[in-house]
């Protein structure tokens, strides 16, 4: 059996989706004929909000041994950067934290020492020193874990592939951000950092076809496109029985650039016509600039309606999401090829789907294929759907028909699936 380390920051019992692809891969390579060892950070699994994820924890290297594969939990300090969200990030003294941002991207291209991934290296060069491995993955971000891939191939010359579930220095909203002067040289710094950095690296990985085109343009390096999927074992989940109030659910943080404008016309349009819904945001309470940005776009004569919600442990955000009798989905305001993680969990659960509004792209594509989407252009369409579906719920055995079709076209986007293009890939 061939020996695989995976280097992520994320990792179980971390409960954030960053952490649920590379711990699927972890429990399940075994499979296909690779014995992982994975090297990762301590984590607290009671995050409520992104401020727990800064907090130091762990005092010492924690080795946990499986059949099937090893995890290494090293300690967590936070480095300058993350120090400094702890203290500023979030208060009026937010300048000071940016000021600290342009100090760190200086720093690291001499050296991790003054970051949260200070104890990574050391403690790698003692590992590849010990053992043999075939091949070496990095999961991104953080985009500086690749600074360690770099060193460990200049030093040992282990052959490495960069896992980016996203893009760094070409990512749509970073290029949309580069207004000022600052935002353009930081901007400019990472280019250079990815290129050298990642040129070390064999070929890359990432989650949708644009994605891997686009970053392996940049950096002219081959690629392969492994999207994040969903766990089997969504598909075997016990019937839950709906909430008694009609409830449109989005699961997850929102991010800055998707607009929730449109279905909160939605829900007014509906409200007008007595028939409104409860709009819940599952976890969108983890990140408190988004949670305010919620809050302040909700109408006052909406707000009975609208609900936000801190994280929760993943089995009780997967009953919420079963008792749910829609998903909301929306778009990334113009940027394309985003498929959004929740999206394959949504269509593993095998309720309808409302984008709005849609991204006409890689969203739309996935839950036309699977019979689940419906597809909103603007608030009168929203509406209209929103109508439509509170109507389906009175016919239990289309309802069933519809989730009973999709299980047939989703399997491809199974965890396992992606997971044995991958290790063909690897070869």
């Amino acid at each position: 059996m061939k020996k695989i380390l995976l280097l992520s920051h994320y990792f179980q019992p971390c409960t954030l989706t960053p952490a649920q692809r590379i711990t699927y891969w972890a429990q399940n390579f075994h499979k296909l004929g690779y014995y992982p060892v994975v090297v990762t950070r301590v984590w607290n699994p009671e995050i409520r909000m992104h401020h727990d994820t800064k907090l130091p924890f762990g005092n010492e290297v924690k080795i946990e041994k499986f059949p099937t594969h090893e995890v290494h939990y090293l300690p967590f300090r936070p480095g300058m950067l993350d120090w400094s969200y702890l203290h500023f990030g979030e208060t009026w003294l937010r300048p000071l934290f940016l000021s600290i941002r342009l100090l760190d991207v200086v720093f690291v291209g001499f050296s991790l020492h003054f970051t949260s991934f200070a104890n990574y290296l050391p403690y790698l060069k003692g590992l590849l020193r010990n053992q043999h491995f075939d091949k070496m993955i990095i999961s991104g971000e953080p985009f500086y874990l690749f600074r360690l891939g770099f060193s460990l191939h200049r030093r040992f010359g282990i052959s490495w592939m960069a896992d980016y579930r996203d893009d760094w220095s070409t990512n749509e909203l970073q290029m949309e951000k580069g207004g000022s002067g600052v935002r353009k040289w930081v901007a400019k710094l990472e280019s250079n950092f990815e290129k050298k950095w990642v040129g070390t690296a064999d070929s890359i990985i990432s989650v949708s076809e644009p994605y891997t085109k686009r970053i392996c343009d940049f950096l002219n390096k081959p690629g392969i496109t492994i999207q994040n999927g969903f766990e089997e074992s969504l598909l075997d989940l016990p019937e839950v029985g709906p909430y008694d109030q009609f409830t449109v659910t989005y699961s997850g943080v929102l991010y800055p650039s998707q607009d929730i404008s449109m279905i909160l016309e939605v829900l007014d349009r509906c409200h007008r016509l007595n028939q409104p819904f409860r709009l819940l945001f599952l976890g969108a309470g983890f990140d408190v600039k988004e949670k305010k940005r919620i809050e302040a776009k909700v109408p006052e004569h909406l707000k009975p309606w609208v609900e936000i919600t801190d994280r929760y442990p993943r089995s009780q955000a997967l009953e919420m999401l079963q008792k749910s009798h829609v998903f909301l989905g929306i778009a990334y305001g113009k940027m394309k090829g985003i498929p959004s993680s929740k999206l394959y969990e949504y269509i593993a659960l095998g309720k309808p789907v409302l984008l709005c509004p849609t991204d006409q792209d890689l969203m739309e594509e996935i839950l036309t294929e699977s019979g689940l989407g419906f597809f909103a252009m603007n608030s009168s369409d929203g509406k209209e759907l929103l109508l439509e579906l509170q109507n389906l719920y009175r016919e239990v055995e289309q309802l069933s028909k519809m989730k009973a079709n999709s299980r047939r076209t989703i399997l491809r986007y199974s965890r396992f699936e992606q997971l044995k293009k991958l290790a063909e890939h690897i070869g």
